[in-house]
């Protein structure tokens, strides 16, 4: 799903940790795992009516500003989550500047959900990190990280499948003595949470700007 950095930022450990070496693969509903992988099934077959006490939960991690953040801090608010990593080039920052125009295209007067992009890579996405890249598409966009165990905590709530490879020569043309370059292969939709964290809809990321508007607008309150 993403394709390997040609710029590499310089790693934050020498050797890839077990985390980063395994497939994490957690088991999900039947309709959800569809959902997630088969690109012909409709939008409306990703809402999650019976199964939304099966995805997401609680969360504690880190925004940008090193604040501690649950989803307490979005209590009475929606919220739309990604999940991604900010050496991804090509699905997630797509998404996001999707999700950005998005929002300009909801109707008048409603309240738009507050937007948040988790990262899956914790050991290179430092908080100060992860808000310089969510401004890149929107200053509404909240990057939250965490320690690995805190990222794999929330994404095994969420059912986010990721997997880790590894290049091992990349880098080393330019003198790189780290462990390389990997990349993030992940599950890749948004989830909408009403104001008590529960789960609303799943929706495609790889739609337009129009679509997604047009898909979140019937969940959405007025203001």
């Amino acid at each position: 799903m993403t394709r390997k950095r040609s710029a590499p930022r310089p790693a934050r450990s020498k050797q890839p940790g077990s985390r980063r070496a395994a497939l994490r693969l957690w088991a999900m509903p039947t309709l959800i795992i569809a959902g997630l992988f088969a690109g012909a099934i409709g939008w409306q077959a990703l809402t999650a009516h019976r199964h939304a006490a099966q995805v997401g939960g609680p969360y504690s991690l880190i925004d940008s500003a090193n604040h501690p953040t649950t989803q307490a801090r979005f209590a009475g608010h929606q919220t739309l989550i990604y999940f991604g990593y900010t050496h991804c080039l090509d699905v997630c920052p797509l998404t996001l500047a999707t999700v950005a125009q998005a929002y300009t295209l909801l109707p008048p007067g409603t309240q738009r959900p507050v937007p948040l992009f988790i990262t899956l890579d914790p050991e290179r996405d430092r908080p100060e990190d992860i808000g310089v890249y969510t401004r890149r598409f929107s200053p509404e966009i909240i990057g939250l990280t965490g320690t690995a165990a805190q990222i794999d905590a929330v994404a095994k709530a969420f059912h986010v499948t990721s997997h880790v490879t590894v290049d091992p020569m990349a880098g080393h043309d330019r003198g790189d003595e780290g462990m390389g370059d990997y990349r993030i292969d992940h599950s890749s939709v948004l989830y909408l949470m009403d104001g008590q964290n529960h789960l609303q809809a799943i929706l495609p990321a790889d739609s337009s700007p129009a679509t997604v508007a047009h898909n979140l607008a019937p969940y959405l309150a007025k203001r």
